[in-house]
């Protein structure tokens, strides 16, 4: 399934798979949307599979965020299909656990 990013009220929802061939192009992505805003929610809720390089790019796109004093909520707790791989990668506390 392909990749699709909608943004909508400051909301970026990813639907399909985050599989480590898709990081690059989402790293550029999300960096660009971070040099032009203060926060940003990022949805998981409609992920279908992830692999542990992504878990770990989620991460670092948390990280990245915090080190230039930026607020990214990452949303998709209730996702069972991406909660095992966030388990196994210890990255699940970077999940928030409210719903969009």
């Amino acid at each position: 399934m392909a990749l699709e990013i909608k943004e909508n009220r400051g909301i970026f929802e990813i639907d399909g798979n985050i599989l480590s061939p898709n990081l690059g192009a989402l790293k550029i992505y999300f960096e660009n949307v971070l040099e032009s805003n203060d926060s940003i929610v990022i949805s998981l809720e409609r992920v279908k599979k992830m692999d542990s390089s992504s878990a770990l790019f989620f991460e670092n796109i948390y990280k990245y965020g915090a080190e230039r004093n930026k607020i990214v909520s990452i949303v998709g707790r209730q996702n069972n299909e991406i909660s095992e791989i966030m388990k196994v990668t210890k990255t699940s506390y970077i999940l928030s656990s409210d719903r969009v």
